[in-house]
């Protein structure tokens, strides 16, 4: 086991495994097996020292014919699985954010519904409606006050007031096409979503709610889809959708570097210091290892069968 001052943790989806790997060479230090086909997504729960990863079904989003229910907990400490959340009769759990409360909020998709749980006890306590069965992937603003759903073939966001007892939709923003990817900025108020069909980057006010720049992704010729900020917000990755191309601005949305990965890049993640970047590439079973200062790739090392989320974690 790794010295390093924390860890790192990846999703095998095309293997159902969970993966802890040394955050220096990327070997495989542990893995666990006992997970319904195709666990989605990751959330790092770093005052509780454990991880949830939803099992979203063994389909993709539109096409997704047997929907999970469940939640797997991962203790962080012992690297082991402690159990599942069943959320029943909600189904397709998939982006899971925790808010300034200190409550995880997750998109259920098929239910069209924002699952409320409490990580102290991983009891789901609270539900919120939602006006779309496309919402696929959601963001919460650093004040904790309003929370995003991007709503993929709807063509459009919607925004919750978590400030109200049980949250309230309070406006559903019309967006000119599809959507794919959406994050809010954790230094600025602005979040960024991703056109579902060209490759282009949407800047919306987080106040207004108000589209205030349209962005090229010169470098793409397809439409780009996950948008995540490094923890300090001074960092935003925008990867291909299906492309193997990953694009990278600084907290101004000024471009950096455009960087080309492996095949089918899913999601990525910056290490705590952001000199590395990680892309998890589900097709061809690798890492992207990224140098960020220098904008390249140093190392593609195999990583599972076909990982789509990772994450590095500290623990408390």
């Amino acid at each position: 086991m790794t010295d390093a001052p924390y860890g790192l943790i990846a999703v095998d989806k095309q293997g159902s495994n969970v993966l802890f790997l040394n955050p220096q060479t990327f070997a495989v230090e542990q893995q666990l097996n006992a997970f319904p086909p195709r666990p989605h997504e990751l959330l790092i729960l770093p005052q509780q020292n454990k991880a949830y990863v939803p099992i979203f079904g063994d389909g993709i989003h539109g096409d997704n014919p047997h929907p999970g229910h469940k939640i797997a907990v991962i203790d962080l400490v012992t690297r082991q699985l402690s159990g599942f959340i069943d959320i029943r009769p909600l189904v397709s759990p998939h982006t899971a954010r925790l808010g300034r409360d200190g409550r995880v909020y997750i998109c259920c998709e098929n239910s069209a519904t924002i699952l409320v749980i409490d990580p102290e006890t991983d009891r789901p306590i609270d539900q919120i409606a939602l006006p779309s069965h496309n919402s696929h992937r959601l963001t919460i603003l650093p004040s904790g006050r309003k929370l995003f759903t991007e709503n993929e073939e709807d063509a459009s966001i919607t925004v919750i007031d978590l400030c109200t007892t049980h949250g309230e939709v309070v406006e559903n923003i019309l967006m000119p096409r599809a959507i794919n990817g959406i994050a809010a900025s954790s230094r600025y108020p602005y979040l960024v979503a991703t056109d579902a069909e060209r490759p282009l980057l949407y800047v919306l006010d987080a106040e207004s709610h108000r589209i205030r720049h349209y962005l090229p992704l010169p470098g793409h010729k397809k439409a780009a889809q996950i948008v995540r900020f490094s923890d300090d917000g001074s960092l935003l990755m925008v990867i291909g959708d299906g492309e193997p191309i990953v694009t990278l601005f600084d907290e101004m949305l000024t471009p950096l570097k455009q960087i080309e990965v492996g095949n089918k890049p899913m999601d990525g993640c910056f290490s705590p210091d952001n000199r590395t970047l990680l892309i998890a590439n589900e097709e061809d079973g690798t890492l992207s290892v990224i140098d960020v200062m220098a904008g390249k790739v140093i190392a593609t090392p195999s990583v599972g069968r076909g990982c789509e989320v990772l994450s590095y974690f500290t623990l408390t």
